[in-house]
């Protein structure tokens, strides 16, 4: 009786197939993989916070907080920027920009019906009001998170390369601008609505030598001096929940880590320059078109 010889080009796409309807691959989260594009919100003066059982028992949540946020036009086109702030005054609470779901088991991005979970909520600055009453520019973004990677450690490289980086990919529902000036008038409502983006966010300190997957089942913050008394009264209100037990090993579970850390993270939307062209000139031409149905027609007698 002859075996049959399975051919190397099936084989391989079977195996291609398998792994695109997730019935083999790896066990924890990697990185998606998106490349930066444009336009982009750069994420200012952000901290990472981590509760590892907010949703339930086996779902975590990740939240990023900023205290400002810069819009980016992109080389493509001219490279204007527009920056908002979330604080001023007597407010000097941050807003949360994006929370993300987490198997608190594997690491992976998970499903949740949870309100705040899974979603882009860049929102307007403090200083500008919506519906076309602002005097001071201003852009929100809002959308769902549908995918989330992370780097695991590299054999090659220093162990606080393991969660040093973070990708996810999302759609979005939602994008509003006010009295945007004229160098990013491709800027208008809705310009970005239903498109995919990506989202980048990087963690200078790492996981440090807490391995996967304790890591993902203790609670931690990361950011600029995240470890001092002062920046958690700032944080206080996103801390609620969080375990009050500092981490004494790195083993320890159901317990916190205050980390100083460099975050940065960014939010984007590839779209192509020859779109942002005619975007340009729609912007340009609504007004007029609005102004037309405002002239009486000449009759003639």
């Amino acid at each position: 009786m002859n075996t049959p010889v399975i051919n190397k080009t099936i084989l391989t796409k079977l195996l291609g197939f398998s792994i695109s309807l997730g019935l083999i691959g790896p066990a924890n989260a990697e990185l998606i993989g998106i490349p930066q594009s444009y336009p982009d919100i750069t994420l200012n003066q952000s901290y990472l916070i981590y509760d590892n059982n907010a949703i339930n028992s086996n779902t975590g949540l990740l939240k990023v907080v900023s205290f400002g946020s810069t819009l980016n036009e992109g080389p493509g086109s001219g490279n204007s920027t527009l920056s908002q702030s979330y604080v001023g005054g007597t407010d000097r609470t941050p807003k949360v920009m994006l929370s993300i779901a987490i198997d608190r088991a594997t690491g992976n991005w998970a499903s949740s019906n949870h309100n705040n979970a899974n979603k882009v909520t860049i929102d307007f600055g403090n200083s500008v009001t919506p519906n076309g009453s602002g005097i001071t520019p201003g852009f929100k973004w809002a959308g769902d998170i549908n995918n989330f990677g992370w780097q695991q450690n590299i054999s090659s490289t220093p162990i606080n390369e393991y969660g040093t980086f973070f990708d996810a990919s999302w759609t979005v529902t939602q994008d509003d601008y006010e009295d945007m000036p004229a160098s990013m008038s491709q800027f208008v409502d809705n310009v970005l609505t239903n498109q995919k983006g990506g989202i980048k966010i990087s963690n200078s300190a790492g996981f440090g030598d807490v391995s996967q997957p304790s890591v993902f089942k203790r609670d931690w913050v990361f950011g600029t001096n995240a470890s001092m008394a002062g920046v958690q009264n700032l944080l206080n209100p996103f801390l609620t929940g969080l375990s009050t037990d500092l981490c004494s090993h790195n083993t320890s579970l159901n317990c916190i880590s205050y980390l100083n850390s460099t975050v940065t993270a960014d939010v984007f939307v590839p779209i192509p320059a020859a779109f942002w062209l005619w975007a340009g000139a729609l912007g340009f031409i609504l007004p007029s078109i609005r102004g037309f149905k405002n002239i009486i027609p000449i009759r003639r007698s």
